[in-house]
């Protein structure tokens, strides 16, 4: 027991903070609050009427303890502290709060797996209503999940990815937007709206969804590259090899950016030829 003196005060804020522990069942938190009172009661310089008024907070405690319903199954005739016998006692509390600290994480860990395991299986659920033609079905299934398992993290990215890999891009997107919203730098969420604003030819938020991932997690060779296929639709030639070329740069073995690059560029040329004197645009890549 360490040998770090603590004052009357600490003690009964050590002792009232046990009392309203209790109240809330939270086991750990009154055992180690206690032990610290009772750490108190040997390290301390506390004499007297201030000394016999802590010992009558710490018996209130104490009967407090008694009456949590773990205690009473493990203690039947309850925890019993004698005077004189502080370090004993401080010590059955300690080891107490170690044995149930073990025991709640199993517990919370078996808990924790069981849920888990519910949720895989509605998951496969939902896909097979997916496959059975059910997508209706499988789209209430998917929306009780998120619902029912939103404090599981990274969930909503997971079904939106889900929905993409079976080509509900529509229905997707909504999950995948909760999930930026929670967690920005989610890669799988950035790339998966991509692909469904790309799936549903929405070229102008396919491009804001690119612009958002790049402020995000940074430019890439892969979004330089699906930012020039989009502006390859709009025919936007100078936008199509600036993209190109910046995704080259990052990998002159890039057989597609290559492509792009040369199909753009005599088409850049021939609208400059077309208006003599035009300056030529520059584009700014830093998104």
């Amino acid at each position: 027991m360490p040998a770090t003196p603590m004052t009357a005060k600490d003690i009964r804020e050590d002792i009232a903070r046990a009392r309203a522990y209790a109240k809330k069942n939270d086991y750990l938190r009154t055992l180690k609050s206690l032990a610290s009172a009772i750490r108190g009661m040997v390290t301390s310089q506390v004499f007297g009427a201030e000394k016999f008024e802590i010992q009558a907070h710490l018996d209130e405690a104490l009967r407090d303890l008694n009456k949590m319903k773990m205690i009473r199954k493990l203690f039947p005739d309850g925890l019993k502290y004698q005077k004189g016998r502080e370090k004993a006692f401080f010590q059955t509390l300690m080891r107490l709060h170690a044995k149930l600290g073990e025991a709640m994480e199993k517990a919370r860990v078996a808990r924790l797996r069981k849920r888990l395991g519910v949720l895989d299986d509605n998951l496969i659920k939902a896909a097979q209503l997916i496959k059975a033609g059910n997508p209706l079905e499988a789209r209430k299934l998917y929306s009780k999940i998120a619902e029912y398992f939103q404090d599981i993290e990274g969930i909503q990215s997971d079904i939106g990815n889900r929905l993409t890999t079976f080509g509900l891009f529509q229905e997707a997107v909504p999950y995948l937007q909760k999930a930026l919203e929670t967690q920005n730098t989610d890669v799988r969420a950035h790339n998966a709206l991509i692909l469904c604003y790309e799936g549903m030819h929405e070229s102008g938020k396919a491009m804001a969804a690119i612009k958002d991932a790049m402020r995000w997690l940074g430019p890439s060779e892969n979004l330089y590259l699906r930012m020039a296929k989009l502006h390859l639709e709009k025919r936007e030639w100078g936008e199509v090899f600036n993209n190109a070329k910046a995704a080259y740069d990052r990998n002159p073995l890039n057989a597609e950016a290559v492509k792009l690059m040369k199909q753009a560029e005599p088409k850049i040329f021939s609208s400059a030829k077309a208006k003599p004197g035009a300056a030529k645009k520059s584009h700014d890549l830093n998104f």
